[in-house]
């Protein structure tokens, strides 16, 4: 039996903080805004956030127009 690996929450944060802030220096806060933008979509986990997001707006859009042709 092998020891079970831990994972230290706060250092992956830090080290996430450390490379953001290093990205981040020096720009102005537009462009700090268009680098997240482009860093977000590059993740997995935004991308499915967005995916979810535009599915259940599809779903809502589906309901309403079939409240009003039925009503």
């Amino acid at each position: 039996m092998t020891k079970a690996e831990t994972l230290d929450c706060v250092a992956v944060k830090r080290r996430a903080q450390r490379t953001l802030a290093k990205e981040l220096a020096g720009q102005s806060p537009e462009e700090q805004t268009e680098t997240l933008q482009r860093l977000a979509a590059r993740e997995p986990f935004w991308k499915s956030l967005l995916k979810s997001r535009s599915e259940r707006i599809r779903k809502t859009a589906a309901t309403r127009r079939q409240q009003r042709s039925s009503g």
